[in-house]
């Protein structure tokens, strides 16, 4: 136990240093993981309060505050289940460091219970931040009894063992799958979005959307307990008060999580093996030698370390594929019947915000120094440009957007947009990608990360990758604001175009001059 504790550890500690790299200075690289961290706690549980209060209120005007514990912790339960889905490759199995890991004096069912334990103190994290203020939020609306707070303080050690077994199982399957494909990357991705896809459309068909907006507590609570029976027995023993219900909730979860755990520990290395060999390719035949421009070779390299990385594509490319979807979708629906039930005029309003967001969250310049890794000397030497580098690195994510124009033309013309607004959006969407793209480098040059060990750890929590998304996300809310001053969408499309302008300008300027330097220094 102690060897698994000591594991757990350092573990953890890489995670939580790799997150919060503030540079090579140890004090100030040990403050700023504090302080950083309790910042980003806080400030979280903030937004959970908020957003967990609110939802009660209206749940209360239903007289279904009941179901808020349980509907609260049957959402967490998927985003546990979503977020760990893609750190299994990577964190339990095909882990960078597998050679070295696996020649410590440490047998493999204590490397299995380290890694398991890894992916349950991140998800707990998560969780505490989620539920803490859920129940402090029910508390104040509610007012419950002592035994709500008894049994949810207890329960909440328990709420992320079953989401990462579901999880690790799925990934560990669609790792499996596309391991047996020639471009097995390319296949775990595309498998990886189908089955995103199918948990976002899958509930659409269980049920009736409008009955279950008119009988809201009773259907929400049916669907939730029918999708996540454990949400059910959940409910009834912090509810409730039920003890019986409280010990089967942690008996399943512990008793799910032990046999799974014993069950890894038998296949940890012939899975590993499986996913870690690669493909030979025979009948080499030598051909005509290609060349291509400076920019272009620089830009096809950095775009092929994109698609190799499956957590890279599925942590960035999910917002164009959501607003890619949506264009393909939309022409579908008849929008005559939709009107009856949403007003059409704030549905154009908000189309703007929408692809912005989903823009906001598919940045991949802000991993793209810190994934060269040690390898960053080898750009450094090249006889090319620094400008070239940057710009190649900005190309990679103009071609990640690309598709978001498609989409937002076809959303613009199905909702009936006139021309003008739909040429406006265009050019936002075209001044948003190159401010997100630019943006994303800066932060990663002043935030940068060279030591990882796991993919992971620099494109989902690191701090470059927090403050990317977080404030591309504040940029969205800066449009929403300019909409809610002007009550003109078009004139806050505008000055958003304009806001946007100015900071392209400032990023360029940094990039040009102190950018370079940063970059020569690392």
């Amino acid at each position: 136990m102690r060897k698994v504790i000591r594991l757990v550890s350092i573990q953890l500690w890489a995670v939580l240093a790799s997150m919060f790299a503030m540079g090579e200075n140890k004090k100030r690289k040990t403050r700023a993981l504090y302080v950083g961290f309790v910042l980003f706690l806080v400030l979280m549980s903030g937004v959970s309060f908020i957003y967990a209060y609110s939802m009660g209120i209206v749940l209360r005007m239903f007289d279904s505050i009941e179901i808020m514990p349980s509907l609260f912790m049957a959402m967490t339960s998927v985003l546990v289940l979503f977020t760990t889905l893609f750190k299994v490759k990577g964190t339990l199995f095909a882990f960078k460091d597998y050679d070295m890991v696996m020649s410590l004096p440490v047998s493999n069912s204590q490397v299995v219970a380290s890694r398991l334990i890894l992916l349950y103190s991140i998800n707990f994290v998560f969780v505490l931040v989620v539920m803490v203020p859920v129940m402090i939020a029910y508390g104040i609306l509610a007012g419950p009894g002592l035994n709500f707070y008894i049994y949810g303080i207890i329960l909440v050690l328990f709420i992320p063992l079953i989401p990462i077994i579901i999880a690790s199982v799925l990934g560990t399957g669609l790792a499996y799958i596309s391991s047996g494909f020639r471009f097995k990357n390319l296949a775990y991705i595309l498998f990886s979005f189908i089955l995103l896809i199918g948990f976002m459309i899958v509930p659409v068909f269980l049920g009736d959307s409008t009955e279950a907006m008119v009988e809201l507590g009773q259907e929400i609570n049916k669907k939730v307990q029918e999708i996540y029976p454990l949400a059910g027995i959940y409910s009834k023993a912090i509810i409730g008060g039920e003890f019986v219900s409280a010990i089967i909730f942690m008996a399943i979860s512990l008793l799910s999580f032990w046999l799974f755990s014993l069950l890894v520990g038998r296949v940890f290395v012939r899975i590993n093996s499986s996913l870690m060999s690669g493909v030979a390719k025979g009948n080499y035949k030598l051909g005509e030698l290609k060349t291509s421009s400076p920019l272009k070779a620089l830009y096809l390299i950095d775009l092929k370390r994109y698609f190799v990385t499956p957590i890279y594509v599925m942590n960035t490319a999910f917002g164009v594929v959501i607003a890619f979807l949506a264009g393909l979708s939309l022409p579908f629906i008849n929008l005559d019947n939709l009107s009856g039930q949403v007003d059409l005029t704030l549905l154009r309003d908000f189309l703007p915000m929408f692809i912005g967001f989903c823009m906001a969250t598919s940045s991949t310049t802000m991993a793209g120094i810190s994934i060269e890794g040690k390898n960053l000397w080898i750009k450094k030497s090249l006889p090319v440009s620094i400008d070239l580098i940057f710009a190649a690195k900005i190309l990679v994510n103009l071609t990640v957007l690309a598709p978001i124009l498609i989409a937002s033309v076809v959303l613009g013309i199905t909702m009936g947009l006139p021309f003008i607004n739909v040429l406006v959006l265009l050019l936002m969407v075209v001044v948003f990608s190159l401010y997100i793209s630019l943006y994303g480098l800066v932060i990663n040059l002043i935030f940068p990360n060279l030591t990882w060990t796991n993919e992971t750890v620099i494109i989902k929590q690191s701090t470059a990758s927090l403050i990317s998304v977080f404030s591309g996300m504040g940029m969205v809310g800066v449009l929403a604001l300019l909409w809610g001053l002007t009550k003109d969408s078009l004139v806050a499309i505008i000055l958003f175009i304009i806001l946007l302008c100015v900071l392209i300008l400032v990023l360029y300027k940094w990039l040009s001059y102190k950018g370079k330097k940063r970059f020569l220094s690392l």
